[in-house]
Order: C-alpha cells, then sequence, then structure tokens
C-alpha cells in the first residue's frame, strides 16, 4: 500500500515539508524572541545596601562633612557627564542643595535625584518605595547620597570605554619550542 504524501504551503521562508497522510501536522509555537529597545528599562535593586554607608571612607567622610559635594557629584554623573568631564566641586547643583539644606529642604532635593536615579536605572516599580525614600533621605541622608553615588558610579562603569580613545594592544609573541 502506497503513502499519500502532502506537500504544505511554504510560509515565512520554511521549506515544504512532506508529511504522510495519516499523520497530523501539529501547530507549533512561533519562537520566544526578546527585544530590548533602549527606552525600556528592565526593573532592578540598588546595587548596594542603604546601610553599607561606611565604606569606601573617603566617601563617608566627604557625605557626612560635606554632603552637597556628594549630591553635586551625583548630578553631574547623572546629566552631564558619567566621566565627569567638566566637573568642578563648587558648582551649581553644590550651592542648591546646600542653599536648601539650610533652609531645612535639601531632602526634597535627595528624594528628586533618588527618584531620578530611580527612574533611568530601573530601580524597583514606578511608584514604589516614595514613602520609604522621603523618609531615608530626611532622617538618614548621608546615607541616601552615599548610595546614590555609588549606585550611579556602578552603572556607567563601562561608559568610559568610548572616551579613552585608542589602545594600542601588546604584539603578538611567538614562543619557541625545541
Amino acid at each position: 500500500m502506497a503513502e499519500k504524501i502532502i506537500q504544505l504551503e511554504p510560509t515565512m521562508e520554511q521549506k515544504p515539508l512532506a508529511i504522510p497522510q495519516d499523520q497530523q501536522p501539529q501547530e507549533q509555537e512561533p519562537p520566544q524572541t526578546s527585544y530590548s529597545s533602549p527606552d525600556v528599562v528592565e526593573q532592578s535593586e540598588w546595587s548596594n545596601s542603604i546601610w553599607n554607608c561606611f565604606s569606601p571612607s573617603s566617601l563617608c567622610l566627604k557625605a557626612f562633612f560635606c554632603p552637597c559635594f556628594v549630591y553635586g557629584k551625583t548630578q553631574h554623573r547623572l546629566n552631564k557627564d558619567p566621566n565627569l568631564m567638566g566637573y568642578s566641586r563648587f558648582n551649581n547643583d553644590c550651592f542648591i542643595w546646600a542653599g536648601a539644606q539650610w533652609c531645612g529642604l535639601g531632602a526634597i532635593l535627595t528624594v528628586l535625584q533618588r527618584r531620578q536615579i530611580r527612574t533611568e536605572y530601573g530601580i524597583g516599580k514606578a511608584g514604589e518605595g516614595e514613602i520609604k525614600d522621603i523618609a531615608l533621605s530626611w532622617c538618614c541622608h548621608c546615607c541616601v547620597l552615599m548610595q546614590q553615588e555609588k549606585e550611579v558610579i556602578m552603572r556607567n562603569q563601562g561608559s568610559d570605554v568610548f572616551s579613552q580613545g585608542y589602545q594600542r594592544t601588546e604584539p603578538m609573541a611567538m614562543t619557541q619550542t625545541d
């Protein structure tokens, strides 16, 4: 007894399939593809704990004694250049934060910076942690400023590749074996 062969029409660059008539073709799901748009940011968490505020000690001291410098530096990294090109310690963001803090409102700027970091790097869900961010920024602004600075540094570690320019590689060396 000869089997009848059914030719299926090719779809989407598939080769025609020869399937015996007594076998039912099964529908297959399309392959799962992942597309990442530059506008879509994956949800993640802070890379450093809020309570990891004693390391490095230089940043700890700066955040405690001159928090406006830390705020201004983080703002420069976020809005101008992650590699601090053109950065000046005494900048507008530093003075604005110091003035706001003198009036008791520095926490507001810190919360706004924290929101910008959350949005830019996809940290947490939208609107999640607002009350916590406000409370932390008000009560422990040194730790918050340190966490934000370390987060921006960590997230932009690879960004200095293009600013380094051409780096000559070492020539290949052949070893002789006798």
